[in-house]
């Protein structure tokens, strides 16, 4: 019996393994009209459509709370990683808003075209900032929104001067600027805008960050790269899914395939030890 024993354990372990390695769905938000996504720290998630309408649900994917603005309009940013607000900026509107946990407007306005003429792209900075890229002159400018002025600028085809500039996705995180550039890869600067290193990814979704890793999908992979030391970590997708975008946080890791918002327990998934 000894030797029985002995030889099946081996096997009971092999199963668990392979069992804490899989993916556990716990549900899926069906949305046609899908524009963008985001996460927050408290486990909800928000959603928004082609018309700038945001969605929020919690964590297993019931709808909780939404939010209409008063002028339609699609978004390019929608950022709600931060602990007290909420950031949306539209290009067509030339428009941004910052909102708080429950989706009701904190500051609204359109951005000022005699200090801002054509802003590209956004995204929200500490200290009441938003830096915007100015199309028109190559700058980083930051915005602050409070007293509606800008504060400093930085001419952006002067720091990166072999760049198209042609910016996909602009985010701050941990106090650094990230800048998705189309057929170039990712710029990442400090605060103040001074060049610090790129990384040749060419990322097709919104940018999505864990601790110190960008994540996104690649090859049937999540990937996990360390910004800071270029470290990458891969985990295999589910089976039998297409997926275009993922976003993780402490609850969940989140999968989308453009339509659909798979949802999947980050303590019952291959990512659950990071």
């Amino acid at each position: 019996m000894k030797r029985i024993l002995t030889f099946i354990l081996p096997f009971l372990f092999l199963n668990v393994s392979f069992a804490q390695e899989s993916w556990e769905l716990e549900s899926n938000i069906d949305f046609p009209r899908l524009g963008l996504i985001s996460l927050d720290n408290q486990g909800f998630i928000f959603i928004a459509d082609l018309e700038g309408n945001i969605y929020q649900y919690d964590r297993t994917g019931k709808e909780v709370n939404n939010f209409s603005p008063p002028r339609q309009g699609a978004l390019i940013s929608l950022e709600a990683a931060r602990t007290a607000n909420i950031f949306t900026f539209s290009i067509d509107l030339q428009e941004y808003r910052i909102l708080d946990r429950f989706i009701n407007p904190i500051a609204e306005n359109r951005v000022p075209l005699d200090q801002i003429t054509l802003a590209k792209s956004a995204t929200l900075g500490n200290n009441n900032i938003i830096w915007f890229f100015d199309e028109a002159d190559l700058s980083l400018k930051q915005f602050d929104f409070r007293i509606r002025k800008v504060q400093q600028q930085q001419p952006l085809n002067l720091i990166l001067n072999q760049s198209s500039l042609d910016i996909r996705d602009m985010r701050e995180y941990q106090n650094l600027l990230f800048l998705n550039i189309r057929n170039e890869g990712i710029y990442i600067l400090d605060n103040q805008a001074n060049m610090i290193k790129h990384l040749p990814v060419m990322l097709e979704q919104k940018f999505s960050f864990w601790k110190n890793f960008l994540v996104y999908v690649s090859d049937g992979n999540i990937n996990l790269q360390n910004f800071m030391t270029g470290k990458m970590e891969t985990v295999p997708l589910p089976e039998n899914i297409t997926v275009k975008e993922v976003l993780i946080n402490q609850y969940n890791v989140i999968l989308s395939d453009g339509r659909n918002i798979f949802i999947y327990p980050k303590s019952k998934s291959p990512l659950k030890d990071f």
